[in-house]
């Protein structure tokens, strides 16, 4: 049986909590401590899948108990609560590598959710070629984002699932590992100053307890989009960072592909006149920018077809376009295929795409 520890020192709460989680994990043993020594003590004789930590505050005692605890069992994934201010629980829980935190008040279930989901780290982690893989990719995506290339990090992320959702059919490896990807994204904003941390914490809360999403390779990739937009937001809001003029153009232009920025658009955002920006952007990328946007959108499109039930029309309007006919011609020109053959052609490679609930992605 999978056993929980909760250390809460008060005796209220900690009967509560105890209690919550009894109900909701009813194949778990939850065990609780009224203090620190009591817990680390209950760590060191036997093998948890969970640590609960409420703390009232970051003082030295509870900083130290964490890192003691990280020591004892390692294997233990750690979830903080607390009343605190989140800027200073984000704070903490970085530097002390926890998992994860829940601001107080939470629901009930929001406890339960967040159990479950971290007890699958202690319990099932992934295979170690998942865990090397994800550190491969995450590698790659540190070395984009040091050189401010926002499509390449996007790509780097993309690949990663791919390659996740082709080795195994094994949902709770690709929630577990999803989430885990998830997590090193995070940890790749942390530089990037205490506004972004929160962000980007803020998601992975929402995202944890999204078993729905954690089990849907498209509704993944946009949560971790979005962690890519935090990331590059705090990046063009810092101008400590030397971003080129070329690579700063780029990235806007990338990261509104499907907003259907226009050329006019563009060239405001670059300072310059329309036809100095057409010319300007055919040197840095080969192609015009009307091209150019529209590789992306078809690219982005092949992606919803093949890992979402989404209908064609509500892709079309996600990528911006008014007319669903105008859309599926103009995907027919670049690609040979209708977007519902396309569609039916990649069927088999979908594999665990829809784990969950499919109406979800419709």
């Amino acid at each position: 049986m999978s056993r929980v520890l909760v250390l809460n020192e008060n005796r209220l709460e900690r009967e509560n909590m105890g209690e919550i989680l009894s109900k909701g994990l009813p194949k778990a043993e939850v065990l609780t401590a009224a203090t620190p020594r009591q817990a680390l003590d209950l760590l060191g004789e036997g093998s948890f899948c969970l640590l609960i930590v409420d703390v009232p505050w970051f003082d030295a005692d509870y900083c130290n108990m964490i890192a003691a605890a990280k020591e004892v069992a390692p294997e233990a994934p750690i979830l903080v609560t607390s009343a605190g201010r989140r800027s200073e629980i984000v704070a903490n829980v970085w530097r002390l590598g926890v998992q994860d935190y829940l601001l107080k008040p939470y629901r009930p279930e929001w406890l339960t959710s967040a159990a479950e989901v971290m007890m699958q780290w202690g319990v099932k982690p992934a295979v170690e070629w998942e865990k090397e893989h994800r550190e491969k990719y995450l590698k790659q995506a540190a070395e984009h984002m040091q050189a401010f290339c926002y499509k390449k990090c996007i790509n780097t992320t993309k690949d990663y699932l791919d390659s996740l959702y082709r080795e195994t059919d094994d949902i709770d490896v690709i929630r577990v590992s999803t989430l885990s990807f998830a997590e090193g994204l995070v940890r790749l904003g942390n530089p990037l100053g205490p506004s972004a941390q929160l962000k980007l914490s803020t998601a992975m809360e929402r995202f944890r307890l999204r078993f729905d999403q954690q089990g849907r390779k498209h509704d993944s990739f946009l949560v971790l989009e979005k962690l890519w937009g935090v990331i590059f937001d705090a990046i063009d809001e810092d101008r400590c960072y030397q971003v080129s003029d070329e690579q700063r153009v780029l990235n806007y232009v990338d990261r509104n592909i499907k907003e259907g920025i226009g050329l006019d658009e563009a060239a405001e955002y670059a300072n310059m006149s329309s036809s100095y920006f057409s010319k300007f952007f055919k040197r840095i990328t080969g192609v015009n920018f009307i091209t150019y946007m529209m590789d992306g959108k078809i690219s982005a499109a092949k992606d919803m077809l093949t890992d979402t039930d989404m209908p064609v029309i509500n892709i079309a309007y996600e990528l911006s376009y008014s007319e669903t006919n105008y859309f599926g011609k103009a995907f027919k020109k670049k690609v040979g295929l209708t977007p519902t053959e396309y569609r039916e052609q990649h069927q088999q490679h979908r594999g665990t795409a829809f784990t969950g609930d499919p109406a979800g992605s419709r």
